[in-house]
């Protein structure tokens, strides 16, 4: 129990700020940690900036999670399904927004127990949500957007 703790206090402290960038093995060992594998989080951040440099519309949608709440410009949006997304998609990835994805490196992601971080504020956040009532199954979703 102690070496957990001490374990969940390195992880947090070396996750803070962006004067420290991690090794690659680094943020697996982090990821592992808090979610009991990294790989899912890895493919998923590959799969999105993917996603997004295609400007698949779709394919971004289907890789949240619903209801999704969105801080756009000091509001908060809802958006209920993937559909509702896709037809707001400019307005939630704009530009700015995306660019922060597509140069986001996954040696810089900063974790905690409620998930994975993208860009320097919390841009985006995604992390594994129940795929079933009784957890057993899950799948990496964006959980999270802020602007």
């Amino acid at each position: 129990m102690k070496t957990r703790l001490v374990m969940l206090l390195l992880t947090l402290l070396l996750g803070v700020g962006t004067a420290y960038s991690a090794t690659q093995q680094e943020v697996d060992q982090r990821l592992d940690f808090l979610f009991g594998s990294h790989q899912q989080y890895h493919d998923f951040l590959t799969d999105l900036q993917k996603a997004v440099a295609a400007k698949d519309k779709a394919k971004v949608a289907a890789m949240a999670s619903y209801p999704l709440k969105v801080g756009l410009k000091g509001k908060e949006k809802t958006f209920r399904n993937p559909a509702a997304l896709k037809k707001g998609y400019d307005s939630v990835f704009t530009p700015e927004l995306s660019k922060i994805i597509l140069e986001q490196k996954y040696e810089d992601l900063f974790a905690r127990d409620r998930g994975v971080m993208v860009g320097d504020s919390g841009q985006l956040w995604f992390s594994g949500v129940c795929a079933d009532k009784a957890c057993k199954k899950s799948r990496v979703l964006i959980i999270r957007i802020n602007q």
